[in-house]
């Protein structure tokens, strides 16, 4: 009996045409991080230390599942540090690269015209921070919107905003005493072409 549920189960799957289920894509990201650290006192140095503003590139696979769409996005960017104070902010981009991975339930929020649409994502994260000769990972919690239009036969094209929220970057000893460590976030603007298969 279990044979032949499976049996029909998967011959339902088949059955569903493919170009209604599958996108491939390609995604270019503005994004400008915050937090991480900040002083917790007056001093002569620095007040916060975060990861620098940066360029990411992505790729990503989505399914449909009725209304809405599973997907997983992994990007790159290389990614430096930037310390500021009041009157005085530094960058140093050759510090780190950065891998992640998004794991997202997409959905549709608003139909516009025949075939545009404002829909909504949201997952967790996990990024892979490569600084110097060390690697670190930190979880977090990703949401972003979406408008995604039809632009010639499969092809259609996305601008999307995001914010993702995770763990300081630092571990206890990398900052000088006067920072404390803060939560680090980041938000950013995309450009994507997607595919359906």
């Amino acid at each position: 009996m279990r044979v032949r549920a499976a049996v029909l189960i998967f011959m339902a799957v088949i059955a569903v045409p493919v170009a209604a289920q599958w996108n491939v894509g390609l995604e270019i990201n503005a994004t400008h991080y915050r937090g991480s650290s900040r002083a917790a006192n007056d001093s002569s140095g620095p007040t916060r230390v975060r990861p620098a503003d940066a360029t990411t590139f992505g790729v990503r696979v989505d399914r449909a599942i009725r209304r809405a769409r599973l997907g997983l996005q992994v990007s790159y960017a290389t990614v430096g540090l930037t310390a500021s104070a009041p009157d005085l902010t530094l960058t140093d981009n050759s510090s780190g690269e950065v891998f992640e991975g998004q794991l997202l339930l997409n959905f549709q929020v608003v139909g516009i015209g025949s075939s545009g649409a404002v829909r909504m994502e949201l997952g967790p994260s996990l990024h892979l921070w490569k600084a110097e000769s060390e690697n670190r990972s930190r979880a977090g919690a990703v949401a972003a919107a979406e408008y995604e239009w039809p632009i010639a036969n499969r092809f259609s094209g996305a601008i999307r905003f995001e914010g993702v929220l995770s763990k300081s970057w630092f571990d206890p000893g990398d900052l000088p005493s006067e920072l404390e460590r803060r939560v680090t976030w980041r938000y950013g603007v995309g450009l994507g072409l997607r595919y359906r298969l």
